[in-house]
């Protein structure tokens, strides 16, 4: 019997990974961006002026791509797409993400939630903090 991680696949190769959260006093984006064999991550403040979108880069840090695809394959990314994951009844302030990734060719993925989270979204969110902050 096959485990749940083997029907999914794993991630072999990656273009873009962008990880945003937002809650009552942040808005932040994360972002992984291939560069040969290099990954770059990056941590942006969002913010708005004059109506529009801005993001302040953070921090920035550089690892290897095959570090950043153990990562990924790790928290089980490829089967995060198509979560949503809706805010719990009568929960008002939490956490909200949205994780866009374009992988393996083209291969497109995309979760979102409230206050819900796919397996390893922790894992996944504390592994680039550990990345950002090792430099």
């Amino acid at each position: 019997m096959k485990r749940f991680f083997d029907l999914f696949g794993k991630i072999k190769s990656f273009e873009i990974v962008t990880l945003h959260t937002s809650g009552m006093r942040h808005v932040t984006d994360y972002e992984i961006v291939k560069s040969g064999d290099e990954a770059e991550v990056s941590q942006y403040a969002v913010g708005y002026r004059d109506g529009e979108k801005v993001r302040q880069l953070e921090k920035r840090a550089v690892c290897s791509a095959e570090y950043a695809l153990k990562l990924m394959n790790k928290c089980r990314l490829l089967s995060w797409d198509g979560f949503h994951g809706k805010r719990p009844k009568g929960v008002k302030d939490g956490t909200n993400f949205i994780l866009k990734a374009t992988v393996n060719e083209r291969k497109e993925i995309y979760a979102t939630g409230s206050q819900r989270f796919p397996r390893h979204y922790g894992d996944f969110r504390d592994g680039l903090r550990e990345i950002l902050n090792n430099k």
